[in-house]
């Protein structure tokens, strides 16, 4: 049982920064060895469970650190929430298991070829439920392998199913000396790998040469109102360089205070200088609507005219607490500004800056396939805002980098991530990281970028995915209760 908790512990090496993405593959193979040991149902569940305790805890400890660092949380409060996600998140791979296990005392050992379509099914419910948190899915450790190629047509969750069905055929050629079975584990990456020379999307005659800021604004001071002008001054000396650009991208709650405070003293001055110099300028700021008492974390593009994006997609008690009335309580111990947001509606115009169309998407919801899909077929561009401050030096912002390189090779589009602390990064439709900046530095990066057109098979993949992750469990009910009769 020991063994599943170090197999999940190092389960997190197989993704960035680390990126051994063979892990990925030769893990969960060696945690079926540890299943098909002639565990009781009860103990095949702890085993899955302890791997996901492993898995988890490890891949996303800075939790705390946000909390309890930058939160201002005590360590039990930050310990608890931390601990609390991660045995939750924890129920994916444990349930897993359990499912097989039911398929194999009904079906025989052929379920273990349903072990795959399992792991794909509970990975989509942890992507859903209570709003989702589809960080670590297995599928984001292959970004920089062969079985990316498979991303445009299957996405992120199918490609976590083909490293259980990669594990599923090596645990069969080590346990029971199966050698068809190097079939699969030659023949997935080969197809993945001719599946990256496709070019899924056709590229537009219209380039953009953008610039982003990245201000490196300790989060200890980003919402000190003694300091407001300092953070403007430090992203303005940047921007003054590079008024060459066509559009000029600040990170996440780049502008200090809310629109109304900051409308007369910067935001028209720095819209006035933008149409003078003939560039567009987009930050992220918390944008007010003080009749209804509502505040919005908000993406702004400033030229000639303004157009707004309001983030749909909040994260639980960083923006939003959920079961409000029960967990109320937790406002008293965690010091996060604004974190009572609303959610912006699903429909909303998409911004435009000489002629290439933005889909735009703040910190959290490039996590989501289904949040960039909203954007698509229209944009043409795909840029994140992220403010990864509140995750210090971590393995976090490397890991959200991946998520990101993940939506370019899945929709097909370069991807610009501007972030306030690193790392801010230039990616091609490929998913290639093509320009990124270090981390902890005030520094800019400018690339000349091209928009793309178009739409990848997993367009239409995900809309029949919800399909997909429940249809095998259904199916397994079915045909155990025909056996049964």
């Amino acid at each position: 049982m020991c063994l599943a908790l170090v197999l999940g512990a190092l389960l997190p090496l197989a993704f960035a920064p680390f990126s051994i993405w063979p892990l990925a593959i030769l893990l969960p193979a060696l945690m079926l060895t540890v299943i098909q040991s002639r565990l009781s149902s009860r103990n095949i569940f702890i085993a899955g469970w302890l791997f996901g305790i492993g898995y988890f805890g490890f891949g996303v400890y800075w939790i705390y650190n946000s909390l309890h660092d930058f939160g201002m949380a005590p360590p039990v409060v930050a310990g608890g929430i931390t601990g609390l996600l991660v045995v939750t998140l924890a129920l994916a791979p444990a349930l897993t298991f359990s499912f097989w296990d039911y398929s194999r005392r009904r079906l025989g050992d052929v379920s273990l070829w349903l072990l795959p379509l399992f792991w794909l099914g509970l990975e989509w419910v942890k992507g859903w439920i209570l709003t989702g948190m589809p960080w670590l899915s297995l599928g984001y450790s292959q970004t920089n392998s062969p079985l990316s190629g498979f991303a445009p047509l299957i996405g992120v969750y199918g490609i976590g199913a083909l490293c259980m069905l990669m594990a599923v055929a090596l645990f069969l050629l080590i346990r029971a000396k199966r050698y068809p079975m190097l079939a699969p584990l030659l023949l997935i990456p080969v197809a993945g790998f001719l599946l990256q020379q496709v070019d899924w999307t056709e590229p537009q005659a219209r380039t953009l040469r953008v610039t982003m800021v990245q201000g490196n604004i300790p989060q200890e001071v980003k919402w000190r109102r003694d300091q407001r002008q300092n953070i403007f001054n430090t992203y303005w000396r940047e921007t003054n360089q590079h008024w060459d650009s066509d559009l000029i991208i600040w990170p996440e709650t780049a502008l200090p205070g809310h629109s109304e405070e900051i409308e007369q003293s910067i935001l028209q001055p720095m819209q006035a200088t933008a149409i003078e110099q003939g560039t567009t300028i987009v930050s992220g700021l918390v944008v007010s609507d003080r009749e209804n008492n509502h505040f919005y974390n908000s993406a702004i593009l400033l030229n000639q005219a303004r157009s707004v994006y309001h983030k749909r997609h909040l994260v639980m008690f960083g923006e939003y607490y959920p079961l409000r009335g029960l967990l109320d309580f937790l406002r008293n111990w965690i010091s996060i500004p604004y974190s009572d947001l609303t959610a912006g509606p699903l429909e909303q115009e998409l911004m435009q800056v000489n002629g290439s169309i933005l889909g735009i998407s703040i910190c959290f919801e490039d996590v989501f396939s289904r949040d960039i899909l909203l954007a698509l077929p229209d944009a043409n561009l795909l840029v994140n805002l992220s403010n990864d401050a509140w995750f210090g030096n971590s393995t976090a912002p490397h890991q959200h980098m991946q998520i990101a390189q993940m939506r370019s090779q899945e929709t097909g589009r370069v991807m610009m991530r501007a972030t306030n602390t690193g790392v801010s990064s230039f990616i091609d439709h490929k998913g290639r990281v093509i320009a990124q900046t270090g981390q902890f530095k005030t520094e800019s990066i400018t690339e000349v970028v091209q928009g793309r057109s178009g739409l990848t098979p997993f367009y239409y993949f995900a809309k029949i995915q919800p399909i997909l992750a429940i249809l095998p469990f259904v199916a397994v009910l079915i045909l155990a209760r025909r056996k049964a009769g």
